[in-house]
């Protein structure tokens, strides 16, 4: 008896809290139940939209994968184009770059050709001028030699096509036949390469009235 009167004496305001408490969460489990039935909606529409999209046929498949590779070959194809051109590009540049040095080395010995002309004009010393124009010309082969241009030897020579270019026969008494007799015009090495043949006369032996000669010298001494 004791505790039912204590019950019906709580506290009214104690009442109050209890039954706004109740109210709370009857009103936050309906909201949770809603949130869980639309997830659970939503995981079963996708996975209906998984189930119903339709599945490639074998035929199709390589379809798609050829459209890709060509899509692939086309793209590599355009970037290959685009790196000739840049590679062409910077090796214009770079032979510009190498013909402005060596163009402004030349200028200056052309300079000196123009001041030993002018010198000349003013004195008729023939020595001075040709000890001048030979200073030039040391100068000129100076520059050959530094960017590794180099003489190709000829005369006395064995005759070479790779490094001669033969313009003529001639008899010769000093060099024997098929060896380099006359140089008409040097050839030059690029570093291991030919940057110009040499232009020789190759020698086609001794000539007839020398060996003529030798002959009647030789009878007379016996």
């Amino acid at each position: 008896m004791a505790d039912k009167k204590n019950k019906e004496d709580k506290n009214p305001a104690i009442q109050d809290e209890d039954q706004s408490k109740e109210k709370d969460i009857e009103e936050v489990l309906p909201d949770e139940q809603a949130e869980t039935t639309t997830d659970e909606n939503a995981e079963s529409v996708s996975e209906s939209e998984e189930v119903t999209e339709p599945e490639l046929s074998e035929e199709e498949r390589l379809s798609k994968r050829v459209v890709e590779l060509e899509d692939k070959l086309l793209r590599s194809a355009a970037e290959f184009e685009n790196y000739k051109k840049r590679m062409a590009h910077n090796y214009e540049n770079l032979v510009q770059s190498a013909s402005e040095n060596i163009l402004t080395e030349i200028l200056g010995i052309v300079d000196n050709f123009e001041r030993a002309f002018e010198h000349n004009n003013e004195n008729t010393d023939f020595e001075a001028f040709k000890k001048g124009t030979e200073l030039i010309l040391n100068q000129m082969i100076d520059l050959l030699k530094k960017h590794n241009v180099t003489p190709i030897v000829a005369l006395g020579e064995k005759f070479d096509p790779n490094l001669h270019e033969a313009l003529m026969q001639v008899p010769s008494d000093e060099q024997e036949d098929g060896i380099v007799a006359m140089e008409i015009s040097k050839g030059y090495r690029y570093g291991q390469r030919v940057l110009r043949h040499a232009k020789v006369g190759v020698s086609s032996g001794k000539s007839e009235k020398s060996e003529k000669s030798e002959k009647d010298e030789k009878e007379s001494d016996s």
